[in-house]
């Protein structure tokens, strides 16, 4: 998505090329050193045109009133489309856009599944993106809770060699690996069906299709992910006992490299894509 101010950047730069044959390159702008009485100022206001907040930064203004922006959108949602404690798709079509007339104006905002742990929910998100992002983890939570575990799969077809390293990971619970291995499973084959579904009847459809296909997929991602643990704890290894001082730095950086590669929910995290990156950069180290 183009902000005004990347906008306006593109235009300036075009022109100034056309001027002067001189590209200027985007982080050759210092914005933070234009007086304020130069910019814009951005003005919120609410019914009756009372102002409810004003400032030169956009994204500032925009984080101060996002717990009223929350408010209001909960607020015009009077026909039930909220909803929390749902543990199936008993709600219909859920439509990705929905707008209200509250005074005169119109106040639009984007439904989607909420992941509530034990249950999700419907909330209006202010943004597509944050929309978006909400869905996907609905789905997968929706999904998790009306899809038989794979765990008893798991113990029967993992190598044993697999399942100690799983056992002995140094980074939480095994379920809690575990169950990482599995919502990234999830995450794997409502991308490869197709991606954010809205209505009632391919939920339905995505939840047999996982149903299927789970299984088999978690059990590959948990060799990908005992392969990933394997070399990290050889290299940790590596890295203990006494160490040169003229090599501390180098170590502790590599250490804080393998912190990002490797932790409490790195398999989702990373994703299904990146998993078979993650052998090559460690070795790396």
């Amino acid at each position: 998505m183009v902000t005004p101010e990347g906008e306006l950047l593109d235009k300036l730069e075009k022109e100034l090329r056309r001027m002067t044959g001189v590209t200027v390159e985007r982080d050759s702008w210092q914005l933070e050193q234009v007086a304020d009485h130069l910019k814009m100022t951005f003005r919120v206001v609410g019914d009756n045109n009372k102002t409810l907040a004003e400032g030169k930064d956009l994204n500032q203004l925009k984080a101060r009133l996002k717990d009223k922006v929350q408010e209001t959108l909960s607020a015009v949602a009077d026909d039930g489309i909220e909803q929390q404690d749902l543990h199936i798709w008993s709600f219909g079509d859920l439509p990705q856009r929905y707008e209200q007339k509250r005074g005169s104006y119109s106040v639009k905002a984007y439904p989607a599944l909420v992941d509530e742990k034990n249950s999700v929910g419907i909330k209006l998100f202010e943004t597509e993106t944050e929309q978006q992002a909400a869905m996907w983890q609905g789905i997968r939570r929706l999904l998790l809770l009306n899809i038989p575990s794979p765990i008893k799969y798991l113990h029967e077809k993992l190598p044993n060699k697999a399942k100690l390293g799983l056992y002995f990971n140094p980074y939480g619970k095994v379920l809690d690996l575990i169950d990482d291995c599995i919502a990234c499973g999830v995450d794997k084959l409502i991308a490869s069906y197709g991606g954010l579904i809205w209505q009632e009847e391919q939920y339905q459809k995505l939840q047999d299709y996982v149903r299927a296909e789970l299984n088999d997929v978690v059990v590959e991602i948990a060799k990908q992910v005992e392969s990933i643990l394997t070399q990290v704890f050889a290299i940790n290894k590596r890295l203990k006992g006494r160490v040169d001082i003229s090599v501390a730095f180098a170590l502790s950086d590599i250490k804080a490299q393998l912190n990002q590669l490797v932790f409490p929910g790195f398999v989702t995290s990373h994703g299904w894509k990146r998993l078979a990156d993650i052998p090559s950069l460690s070795q790396c180290h």
